[in-house]
């Protein structure tokens, strides 16, 4: 069983949990998007994640408890799915204020520029260092680049989204999900008969 299996059933009583396990996202990671449903699903019904555990679970236990489980798992999805909103909103407001603060003239535009091109900087001199000398990661020095790297790494990402931010992808993603949130605030499932 996978977890498209699952979805059919799900989708009997939560048509929204069910496409999103079913992969009836069009768009890219919305398979990512499933495969956190069925975790979801798995957690409120209180089986391990698997296609399988959440099939066997959705068919043996009672109607009343699925229709309560999937109820409590579109209400952790409905979570997420603000929490992703919310972050979205916060990289572009903060692209609008620097844009704010650059009209008025304020030295405080220079902020994110300068950070941005520090943490670039910082990135590619760690790596090259990683790259063109021996370093033993054994010893303190290595394990101390490896992290400084992976911190690196993670924010020069947070660069690059912050100052190209959403791409065409991300915009579609972001209008299926809102409609995903939306389809999710209807009446809670009805419960899936034996």
């Amino acid at each position: 069983m996978d977890w498209s299996a699952v979805g059919q059933l799900v989708g009997q009583a939560a048509p929204t949990l069910g496409g999103l396990l079913g992969g009836l996202i069009p768009f890219p990671g919305g398979a990512i998007l499933g495969e956190v449903a069925g975790k979801v699903i798995a957690a409120s019904l209180g089986v391990p994640p698997t296609p399988e555990a959440v099939g066997r679970a959705l068919q043996n236990k009672s109607s009343d408890e699925v229709a309560a489980a999937l109820s409590e798992a579109e209400a952790r999805i409905n979570a997420e799915v603000e929490k992703f909103k919310a972050q979205l909103a916060d990289v572009q407001d903060a692209r609008e204020t620097n844009f704010k603060l650059a009209d008025i003239g304020s030295s405080l535009q220079w902020g994110a520029p300068v950070v941005s091109v520090l943490i670039t900087l910082g990135f590619i001199a760690t790596l090259l260092l990683l790259l063109t000398t021996h370093v033993n990661f054994n010893e303190v020095t290595g394990q101390a680049l490896l992290l400084l790297i992976g911190s690196l790494s993670t924010m020069q990402v947070s660069v690059v989204t912050y100052w190209l931010g959403s791409s065409a992808g991300s915009a579609d993603k972001s209008a299926q999900i809102a409609l995903l949130a939306s389809n999710a605030a209807k009446p809670p499932p009805k419960p899936i008969k034996k």
